[in-house]
């Protein structure tokens, strides 16, 4: 876990004084030790602090197989500092939920943000008085400390070390690009979704739905339709009665492979809970880059893009295509590539990509990833032969038939027929993949 100087506190008075401690961070300066990203006044109180909650619930919470050993239960959340927000970030302990709260200009009344990413420090003291903050509350917020220690390491951030754990970095691989290929499919009003909300089991992880909109939310459908989403696991979503008394409105975001993405948006922050496509399905298996990791430019050009990207609260790809000089098709797999370290995320509401600042690290896109890995060796073993109506793929002694398939591959292999790509593309597939587009 991650060591902090001393523990977050709400400080009672007629102005509470609520202190998020931080952990090692990467700032704009170098590597910080406890850094300070804010220091001001909120707006809303009481939306933070539920917000806040919200976030800390979902780290402390398992979904599926609750009856489970709960070794995991006090992970810290994640914070990035954007410059003009706040994002708090955190994983399910079965890593089928990701939650994240966006503290947006509008919440803060006063302060100035700072740049970064690092771990906060939400501890059960601190949980038990979030609770009670109420809207006419004054509370000052400061995230870290005052009496810096400043360590840089050869004045970069790729040496830094994040006490994260492995599965939660793979879930920042695959979140964005779940999300990034998410479709608005329905959206209410707040007194609605509260309404809504309230009516789900809570029992986790609950019954599944297909959904479509109707006069009062949303209404089950019997089976799924184009414009349906699809709630594995209702009761995944328990984390959003913490603020949908605050809701003005709720975007519902869908997915052909089933994963959906639910949007609070509140005074001055939102709040997105993304959940995977099943609730025994955890976000750090989707495989859901490999296929854009196959690209020849992708290490290159993610290389060429960290040289660019500035502490933005959001990235602009058409920016970045003129500053770098990179065709649209490689910023494209540059910013997989980044996704698959952890450096980028994905802002449903805004459309677009922002960056979180954790280790580059290229080998472990192949290590955190094996089909992939399996993939480069078939290729290196000219294991991979055209013919007549497709690819023969050799493994060992059995002999897998890759052939077209509309836009994309079908496999004989196990897998697909198992998963036919819906976890994404088997190692026969990527190895084609990584002939052909070497030719």
């Amino acid at each position: 876990m991650s060591s902090y100087r001393a523990a977050s506190t709400l400080v009672p008075g007629e102005t509470a004084r609520l202190g998020l401690e931080t952990a090692l961070g990467a700032t704009p300066r170098g590597l910080v030790e406890h850094p300070r990203f804010f220091s001001g006044m909120l707006a809303r109180p009481d939306v933070a602090a539920a917000a806040l909650l919200a976030v800390a619930d979902v780290a402390g919470s398992r979904y599926f197989d609750a009856g489970l050993m709960q070794r995991l239960a006090n992970l810290d959340p994640v914070l990035t500092a954007s410059g003009d927000r706040l994002r708090v970030e955190s994983f399910s302990l079965c890593n089928g939920v990701h939650a994240r709260l966006d503290l947006l200009a509008d919440g803060i009344d006063s302060g100035e943000l700072s740049h970064g990413t690092t771990n906060v420090d939400v501890n059960q003291p601190l949980r038990t008085a979030l609770s009670g903050i109420g809207r006419t509350d004054l509370v000052h917020l400061d995230v870290g400390t005052d009496g810096l220690s400043v360590a840089t390491l050869d004045g970069t951030h790729h040496e830094r070390k994040v006490d994260l754990p492995d599965r939660w970095v793979r879930g920042f691989a695959e979140t964005p690009v779940l999300a990034s290929r998410m479709t608005l499919r329905a959206e209410m009003t707040g007194p609605v979704a509260a309404r809504w909300l309230a009516s789900l089991p809570r029992a986790t992880p609950g019954p599944s739905y297909h959904l479509v909109p109707g006069p009062g939310g949303l209404r089950q459908s019997l089976r799924p339709t184009p414009t349906s989403v699809h709630l594995a696991g209702a009761g995944r979503l328990g984390a959003a009665g913490r603020v949908a008394r605050f809701a003005t409105s709720l975007q519902v975001f869908g997915s052909d492979d089933d994963a959906s993405a639910w949007v609070l948006t509140l005074p001055g922050a939102r709040l997105t809970l993304l959940l995977s496509p099943q609730p025994y399905r955890g976000f750090s298996g989707e495989g859901g880059l490999l296929t854009t990791l196959t690209a020849d430019s992708a290490e290159g050009s993610a290389a060429r893009l960290l040289e660019h990207l500035a502490w933005e609260p959001l990235i602009d790809p058409a920016a970045l295509a003129a500053a770098t000089g990179l065709a649209a098709t490689d910023v494209e797999a540059g910013l997989g590539f980044l996704a698959a370290t952890g450096k980028v995320g994905f802002d449903l509401s805004e459309q677009t990509w922002f960056h979180r600042e954790l280790p580059w690290d290229a080998e472990r896109v192949e290590r955190d990833n094996p089909r992939l890995r399996d993939a480069r060796r078939l290729v290196a073993e000219d294991a991979v032969r055209r013919t007549d109506d497709g690819w023969e793929v050799r493994t060992g002694d059995h002999r897998q038939w890759v052939t077209p398939d509309g836009e994309g591959w079908r496999c004989t292999c196990p897998w697909w027929a198992k998963y036919a790509g819906a976890r994404g593309a088997c190692k026969h597939v990527l190895a084609v993949l990584l002939v052909t587009r070497g030719d």
